[in-house]
């Protein structure tokens, strides 16, 4: 194949934005943690985390793969807090799974709940989610400069291995993190899927988030309705399928564990031909 509140308890803490003269304290501030996370040393313009920092490292909410939530209050000022809560998942894909099809968040756009604003930061496997007075105003960048405090922080966008989908006839907004389901049936690995268009056709190439074991494939694809290609040489290693009313499908594991698929309303012999484009494209990528 071609391939709250302000509470006076806390005052002490405050010494980290009214006592700078002291180096230490403000060296603590600045530096920037490499591995492990110590959250007590995540200041907010030189705030430091009031003592009620919660961690629990078997969340119970049902979100898939979330590995760990933390909750981290600042006091700004009288009367206002500043709530932080870190969602940590598995792996970027997971966090920009939830990211995107929870309904949650609405990018960089604040959401009112209740008297309360709400705003939102994906950084890598991470979700932070600021929650603050309405009334008081929180600049982004000081956020963003919050977040950058934490390892691996990578904001926004769409991950690296998008790139080695096929570029041309990419339909804008069509792009999808499928963890849970794929092409209809139960996933075993994360996938990154793009929709296309040319004219009257349609279709979508999709790949594996990372390397599959060969034995998770082989369990998704005993999901789907196998048939047989027309007007085309059958490949033993690759899937044939009908995903819907004239969809058409093709799907593989490639040499190295990599899965893509692609589908649509296209007849064998176009819909080999795109096969063929994103199968090589997602074999030679370095992601």
């Amino acid at each position: 194949m071609r391939m709250n509140r302000f509470v006076f308890s806390v005052l002490p803490k405050m010494v980290c934005a009214v006592a700078c003269a002291s180096a230490l304290l403000l060296s603590a501030c600045e530096k920037k943690v490499e591995e492990n996370v110590d959250y007590t040393l995540m200041c907010y313009n030189d705030m430091w985390p009031m003592d009620d920092l919660r961690i629990d490292e078997s969340p119970n909410d049902d979100i898939k793969a979330l590995e760990k939530k933390v909750e981290l209050r600042y006091p700004i000022m009288l009367g206002d807090t500043l709530d932080v809560t870190i969602l940590e998942f598995k792996s970027d894909v997971y966090a920009l799974d939830y990211y995107m099809n929870s309904g949650r968040f609405q990018g960089i756009v604040p959401i009112l709940r209740g008297s309360f604003l709400e705003q939102s930061i994906r950084s890598g496997a991470r979700i932070f989610i600021f929650k603050h007075d309405s009334f008081r105003r929180y600049e982004r960048s000081d956020l963003e400069n919050y977040v950058r405090q934490f390892p691996n922080a990578r904001h926004g966008g769409f991950p690296q291995e998008f790139l080695s989908l096929p570029f041309e006839h990419r339909e804008s907004g069509h792009t999808s993190i499928q963890t849970k389901y794929f092409i209809g049936v139960k996933a075993y690995f994360p996938v990154l899927a793009q929709s296309y268009r040319n004219s009257d056709l349609q279709w979508n190439v999709a790949r594996s988030w990372d390397l599959v074991d060969e034995n998770d494939f082989i369990a998704w694809g005993r999901q789907l309705n196998i048939v047989q290609p027309r007007g085309i040489y059958r490949e033993t290693s690759t899937l044939y399928f009908n995903a819907g009313e004239g969809v058409n499908g093709m799907a593989t594991r490639l040499p190295g564990g990599r899965v893509v698929a692609v589908w649509g309303y296209l007849d064998w012999t176009d819909l080999e031909r795109k096969f063929f484009t994103a199968s090589d494209r997602v074999y030679g990528a370095r992601y």
